[in-house]
């Protein structure tokens, strides 16, 4: 009698669940995952931190204009760096005939 519960509680076997099969996001290709460049991440997680941080210290007075216009310029080109890192093409030039 047990048993017959068990099964139709379970009507897959032991594991008891179904695997559902996985959407492929709509930036996939060729059926892989398209994943962002660590370094970029990276990049643009310091400069973020950097702005919020600049923001908060001027915003307290603990620093000056000047210098926070400094450290915004510097996450500025960290993000111009970082879109660099993300959107170039690996094999790092054309892949076509030379133009003329």
């Amino acid at each position: 009698m047990s048993k017959t519960k068990h099964k139709k509680r379970h009507p897959q076997g032991k594991r008891g669940y179904t695997t559902a099969p996985v959407a492929e996001s709509e930036f996939a290709t060729d059926g892989t995952r398209k994943r962002m460049n660590p370094t970029a991440r990276n990049l643009l997680f310091v400069a973020l931190i950097c702005l919020a941080i600049s923001e908060i210290l001027l915003r307290m007075e603990l620093l000056s204009g000047a210098v926070s216009l400094i450290i915004s310029v510097a996450a500025l080109v960290a993000l111009v760096v970082a879109m660099y890192l993300q959107f170039r093409k690996p094999g790092g030039g054309s892949q076509g005939r030379p133009r003329l």
